[in-house]
């Protein structure tokens, strides 16, 4: 079992890292988002876009964690440009297809956000095929 977790925030070594053994104690791989220059959809198509690189991760991997802190009240800009970006490979190779997932929310006061966001990664899961297990926070 290879486990990929991807940390949508600016803090490699924070509080969202940090809650990543309440899900496994096994060893992991990890991708911090901040590391990657990942363009918007639509401004996609450049030569210096890493997208691709997240991408061969998470074909390699059978459990994916996903972690944000809570940035006024909703998911990073991290986060959600990792899920437009994931609609450009729906239909094209979809390599989240058959993944456990883990969804982690922290940050203080996190249960105003984590309604709103697990909403957003229950539809995710479903058209991409993830089997969302479990959200975790702080």
């Amino acid at each position: 079992m290879t486990t990929l977790f991807i940390n949508c925030s600016k803090d490699k070594n924070g509080l969202t890292s940090d809650l990543v053994s309440r899900v496994t104690t096994d060893e992991y791989r990890t991708v911090n988002l901040v590391d990657y220059l990942i363009y918007p959809l639509g401004q996609e198509n450049r030569e210096n876009d890493q997208f691709d690189e997240v991408l061969s991760q998470v074909q390699s991997a059978d459990t994916i964690i996903i972690g944000t802190p809570v940035y006024w009240s909703s998911m990073t800009a991290y986060m959600k440009i990792l899920i437009d970006r994931m609609t450009t490979v729906l239909h094209d190779g979809n390599p989240f297809n058959g993944k456990d997932f883990y969804l982690i929310v922290d940050g203080f006061m996190p249960e105003d956000a984590i309604p709103h966001i697990k909403h957003v990664w229950d539809h995710v899961a479903k058209k991409y095929g993830m089997n969302f297990k479990d959200t975790i926070t702080n």
